[in-house]
């Protein structure tokens, strides 16, 4: 007879499939980057932006799919857990800042001018991602909750020109004296610039934001579809 005291074989958990992890990963690492290009000034001849000015939209777009397709509860939680990478990204370059360099190393002065920075614009920046984040996922699924499937252009165009605005009057009040911005007028037309040029992207780029989250709705085998409310955040009494 054959022994069944051998080893147990090596226990796993089972990883759900969804494509929830994935756009999370990419939620962390375009604000990871974007925060850092940001510590840098662009002009475009009188236009005034700075360096995360082609990254940081596509959070957005992210947070669109995201909400659209699995609901309040797992935007929030996308959110808070792509602000958390961009803390302790934050902290990482503050703690290498700090450290004393080695004798060889002549890179430290143009080190701390390029990251020092970056501590304070994440500030600002992860004010203003979780403000204007967490009100665009609220807009998107609130509307949704009244027009189930149907124009979800209007959610799309509607959570964005709520949740930029917030986001970019953060960021733009910490960030512009840190990147150089020192008048009104150039504050306004930082202001106003990133806000139009963040609505726009979203605009020009809705065809793809379709395609994607029309893809993952057929693809994921949970989406409820029409009629599902278990996801829609209470309205504010």
């Amino acid at each position: 007879m054959s022994s069944s005291t051998g080893p147990a074989a090596a226990g796993f958990a089972r990883r759900p499939r969804s494509y929830f992890d994935l756009i999370v990963a990419a939620y962390c690492v375009v604000l990871v980057l974007s925060n850092v290009a940001a510590t840098k000034g662009v002009a475009f001849g009188p236009v005034l932006t700075d360096g995360g000015f082609f990254l940081f939209p596509l959070a957005y777009v992210l947070g669109d799919v995201v909400s659209e397709v699995y609901g309040f509860r797992s935007a929030r939680r996308a959110i808070v857990t792509s602000f958390a990478a961009g803390l302790f990204s934050s902290v990482v370059f503050w703690l290498v800042i700090a450290l004393p360099p080695a004798d060889f190393y002549e890179g430290q002065a143009a080190f701390e001018a390029v990251l020092g920075p970056v501590p304070l614009i994440v500030a600002g920046s992860l004010l203003g991602y979780l403000a204007g984040q967490l009100l665009n996922a609220f807009v998107m699924v609130r509307v949704k909750a009244r027009t189930r499937e149907r124009h979800l252009w209007a959610r799309l165009i509607g959570s964005t020109l709520v949740g930029e605005l917030v986001d970019t009057m953060i960021f733009c009040a910490v960030a512009a004296p840190i990147i150089g911005i020192s008048t009104a007028a150039d504050f306004l037309n930082y202001v106003v610039v990133g806000y139009v040029y963040k609505v726009l992207v979203e605009v020009l780029i809705m065809p793809v934001t379709y395609a994607v989250i029309g893809a993952l709705k057929r693809r994921e085998p949970t989406y409820a579809g029409p009629g599902a409310t278990d996801e829609v955040p209470a309205p504010a009494r």
